[in-house]
């Protein structure tokens, strides 16, 4: 008796036979819509599944669009702006330089100016305001000519809570009043922001922004209550306000009483056909290609043009979407991009699947032999 490496083929049949599959079988979705036909079951259709993933993001859209058109006229906006406690004013008198300054409504809703002293400002919008000093300073001066301009919304507070390195309530800055300017002004985004924003606007926060004191109240929600806000909310990419992906930054004017929550990264899980299974973090720019990345890559018997996306819809409902990774590899379909609690699922191909099942466990079988654990007779 002595070792070989050469063992019959019998011996690799029986073995290949017993030691079944190195990895379960997943039956790609149209494999699992033919068996439940089969059986008179009748489930939604790719398209059906499209259509109810592709749902949100449609509603955001529309949202977010509606939001953009109602907030187009900014200089409107800002001439019709009613002035309040904290706002900061520049005042500039033609040829009376003691009167070019800056000065801030008090808690009372007056500002204090030489020569005329304390003029009420609260509730006046700046052609008001102006109107008013004019009149006052012609009992001192001969044909005032006075120029009014709002420097600092200092009444009107944005709340940026979440991921940011500074969260807490900001007041505006007139010509500074975009998303991004607040998440910058809030210390940019840390480094377990997710990949959305979560726009509340003052019309479903509540919050009239009025005073620091309202905002700050604002920050000392429930957890409940932010959580419901955060579900409220329009739904943003950050790469799009950011224009991290090549493309430039969404402008989106805020407005005093609107929410900006950053939700910290969640995890997308993978299962499948790829090299390891797992749930990931969920990175700002994660997508199918970078998850699959994350999990090592696709194995050889992977069903390519099926690979599916479940997505949690609300309602204790799960949407499904397929994807196609050539496709999308070669540009002729769009990467998807991925949400928190997100599940990829690549599939099997049958017959793929069969052959690497079978090269694995032979290999293994003949280095198992060649390590000398069978005895073979001569």
């Amino acid at each position: 008796m002595k070792y070989s490496p050469i063992i019959s083929l019998g011996l690799i049949l029986t073995l290949l036979a017993s030691s079944g599959c190195s990895r379960n079988y997943v039956k790609p979705r149209s494999v699992v819509l033919e068996e439940a036909a089969s059986q008179g079951i009748m489930l939604p259709s790719p398209d059906e599944e499209r259509a109810l993933f592709d749902a949100r993001e449609r509603e955001n859209g529309q949202r977010l669009l509606t939001l953009l058109n109602n907030r187009s006229n900014r200089s409107e906006a800002d001439s019709n702006y009613k002035i309040g406690i904290n706002d900061e004013i520049e005042v500039n008198v033609f040829d009376v330089p003691e009167l070019n300054l800056t000065v801030k409504v008090r808690d009372s809703g007056f500002i204090s100016l030489p020569l005329i002293g304390a003029v009420e400002a609260r509730g006046k919008t700046e052609g008001e305001l102006q109107e008013l000093v004019t009149k006052r300073l012609s009992s001192f001066v001969k044909s005032p000519e006075v120029a009014i301009f709002l420097s600092n919304y200092g009444s009107q507070h944005v709340a940026v809570i979440g991921a940011v390195s500074k969260p807490g309530s900001l007041s505006l800055k007139k010509g500074s009043n975009s998303m991004l300017d607040l998440i910058s002004e809030a210390g940019g985004l840390t480094n377990r922001a997710g990949n959305y924003v979560s726009f509340v606007p003052a019309e479903i926060s509540g919050m009239t922004a009025q005073s620091d004191s309202e905002a700050r109240a604002r920050l000392s929600l429930a957890s409940y209550e932010t959580n419901r806000l955060n579900e409220s909310g329009i739904e943003i990419p950050i790469d799009k306000i950011l224009g991290t992906r090549g493309g430039i930054p969404l402008e989106i004017p805020v407005r005093g009483g609107d929410m900006v929550i950053i939700p910290e990264a969640g995890l997308v899980t993978v299962d499948g056909e790829v090299n390891q299974r797992g749930s990931y973090e969920l990175g700002q720019r994660m997508t199918v290609l970078g998850a699959l990345a994350a999990a090592k890559g696709i194995n050889y018997s992977a069903k390519v043009d099926e690979v599916e996306i479940i997505r949690d819809i609300g309602g204790e409902k799960r949407a499904r979407l397929l994807v196609n990774l050539e496709k999308i590899s070669r540009g002729e379909e769009p990467d998807v991009r991925l949400r928190d609690g997100d599940i990829v699922v690549v599939p099997s191909e049958y017959s793929r699947k069969i052959r690497q099942d079978t090269f694995e466990t032979i290999t293994g079988i003949i280095n198992f032999g060649v390590g000398g654990q069978y005895n073979v007779a001569n």
